[in-house]
């Protein structure tokens, strides 16, 4: 175990450079287009590369399943265009999905 250390204390680092890095570079151009246009646009960019993600290996075929997967899906950007809250768009959704299936299923 301890010959992974090295590599996991490297990992978090790299991890930590990742997300705090922007803020320290970018920390005194607040009045940067480039980044005012991403703050404004990233959360839904993010959630359409998650969907499809999601997406990519689902089985439509049976059709209740199917159906659930497209209410749930219209429901996620219905929710993010709305609250512009990623983390609900998320979370609702999904256990929404969840308790679907089992009750289809």
């Amino acid at each position: 175990m301890m010959e992974y250390l090295p590599y996991i204390l490297i990992a978090g680092f790299a991890t930590i450079l990742t997300r705090f890095l922007p803020y320290w570079m970018f920390k005194k151009r607040t009045q940067n287009q480039t980044l005012l246009y991403l703050q404004k646009t990233i959360s839904l960019i993010i959630m359409v590369v998650l969907l499809i993600y999601a997406l990519r290996n689902m089985d439509f075929s049976t059709y209740s399943l199917g159906s659930a997967a497209i209410f749930c899906l219209i429901l996620v950007f219905i929710l993010q265009i709305w609250k512009k809250n990623s983390l609900l768009s998320i979370v609702l959704p999904t256990i929404i999905y969840m308790l679907l299936v089992r009750m289809l299923s």
